[in-house]
């Protein structure tokens, strides 16, 4: 009976078809622990493939010896311009009745944790209405350190994660939870969704983007949520400057720029017209 059970459970998910998409820069430090992870994974992706973006380092010798087909682009390219890259070469939209596409998107600094995919199929079996799934993000060293489950955004324009600093993880924000957006490292975003939304806006090169974007699907009728049961280990590479951002805005080169830079643009192209005159406000204020 638990055989039979188990083996239904995982046929919900079998529907699913998920291409894995993992985006470096610099990333060899970490780079062979997630692809460890990923291999590991107990639900498989259908399909893997990597967007370097100008790496110097040994990233896409590492990928490639991986088996794992690689796009590259120029040093100074995005983010979500690396995700648009790979999203451009896949196959055309699977029709079959019931079959759904996702998009895992990962960082090459966020390990994921062997359960994490099959994790945010079951959650998004659960909720059909969501469109996109995160993971509970802890620490790369330390992995009772709770980093995000699940992100919003202040009035101010500060990255709003609802938790203390360096909180310790017990267990006590678990759940499933609808939420305004959740980070990109290890996010599962429906691909007919993303493309219908414009995938990731251009001009955020870089941090908050994804914000943006949940706040876009949430505009658009649709539901982003945070999984518990679905982890990932994220060095925060770029945001503790372990690498340097090379964008194609060379003057915001330091992290805290550029994502304060980010966050008041975030607020700007998404607040209705009658509040931008109070987001404004704020913003100056917060530059004080």
């Amino acid at each position: 009976m638990a055989e039979k059970a188990i083996t239904g459970a995982q046929a919900q998910i079998e529907d699913q078809y998920v291409t894995a998409i993992i985006v470096t820069h610099d990333g060899v430090t970490w780079l062979p622990e997630v692809v460890a992870a990923l291999s590991a994974q107990k639900h498989q992706p259908d399909e893997i493939v990597a967007v370097d973006n100008g790496s110097k380092d040994g990233s896409i010798k590492l990928l490639s010896n991986a088996g794992i087909s690689v796009i590259k682009q120029s040093r100074t390219a995005g983010f979500g311009s690396a995700v648009a890259a790979a999203v451009a070469k896949l196959p055309p939209f699977i029709t079959e009745s019931g079959e759904q596409e996702w998009l895992w998107i990962l960082h090459d600094d966020c390990s994921m944790h062997p359960d994490a995919l099959k994790k945010l199929l079951e959650a998004i079996e659960d909720k059909p209405q969501a469109i996109m799934a995160g993971p509970k993000l802890l620490g790369w060293h330390d992995k009772s350190h709770l980093l995000e489950i699940g992100v919003s955004i202040a009035s101010d324009g500060a990255r709003w994660t609802g938790l203390e600093p360096h909180e310790y993880d017990q267990g006590q924000h678990d759940g499933v939870r609808d939420v305004l957006a959740v980070s990109t490292a290890g996010a599962l975003v429906r691909r007919d969704v993303f493309v219908e939304l414009g995938g990731f806006d251009p001009n955020l090169s870089l941090f908050r983007d994804d914000v943006d974007f949940g706040w876009r699907a949430r505009v658009a009728g649709h539901s982003v949520i945070a999984v518990s049961d679905a982890k990932g280990f994220h060095a925060q590479a770029a945001a503790s400057e372990r690498r340097s951002a090379d964008v194609k805005e060379a003057f915001l080169h330091r992290p805290l720029l550029l994502d304060r830079r980010n966050a008041a643009y975030v607020l700007l192209v998404n607040s209705t017209w009658w509040m931008l005159p109070w987001v404004v406000l704020q913003l100056l204020g917060s530059a004080t």
